[in-house]
């Protein structure tokens, strides 16, 4: 896995850049499908754990990614502990009708009668034990993550501000002008395969 600061990032539009560590590494696309089991959405500024994979174009994209310090919003501890608690209700419910139907042959049997609450309540016991072993750790819901103040949400104040009749790649100045009036201004036309990376020939290449 990889790290890298989120230095560009469109809430509208759900993607975004990561700035690597590694020095003199180009910059990374990532997705809002890259981060969908984050607690919350990123921001500017998030420390961002990636695996990168080089698409045909020759441009880097983060395919799985995480941000530092957030928690993850799954459904698969209780999935896992839904299927262990079927698997045990199976498990009880053959062992019940198997010592049932001998119980029913010897129902004479006193001594057997006790056995079979024996088995019983053993394995409650123990289906009770895996199942509490299984939600020792709780996992995060939505309600449950603390509030977040509304600034630290804000994005980082940008460099550059959207100028009547500069819509096209020959009226920037670098890739990371391109990327901010394409994410922030009206009406430009610098992304003609909308991919989200402008003027690929010119600045991003």
């Amino acid at each position: 896995m990889e790290r890298g600061t989120l230095v560009r990032w469109n809430h509208d539009k759900g993607f975004g850049f990561i700035k690597p560590n590694t020095p003199n590494a180009q910059d990374v696309f990532i997705h809002i499908s890259a981060l969908k089991q984050m607690a919350r959405k990123p921001v500017v500024g998030d420390e961002i754990i990636y695996q990168s994979q080089q698409q045909s174009d020759g441009k880097i994209k983060a395919v799985k990614a995480s941000i530092e310090g957030v928690a993850v919003i799954s459904g698969i501890a209780s999935g896992r502990a839904s299927g262990l608690a079927n698997k045990s209700t199976r498990s009880q419910y053959k062992d019940h009708s198997s010592t049932s139907h001998y119980s029913h042959r010897r129902s004479g049997s006193r001594l057997q009668r006790m056995i079979f609450i024996v088995i019983l309540v053993s394995i409650g016991s123990f289906a009770v034990k895996q199942y509490q072993a299984l939600n020792a750790t709780p996992v995060l819901t939505y309600e449950e993550l603390p509030a977040v103040a509304p600034q630290e949400w804000q994005p980082a104040t940008p460099k550059f501000r959207c100028e009547t009749g500069k819509t096209h790649c020959s009226h920037m100045s670098s890739c990371e002008e391109a990327i901010f009036y394409i994410n922030n201004c009206p009406d430009t036309k610098m992304d003609g395969n909308h991919d989200g990376v402008p003027c690929e020939r010119q600045w991003c290449g």
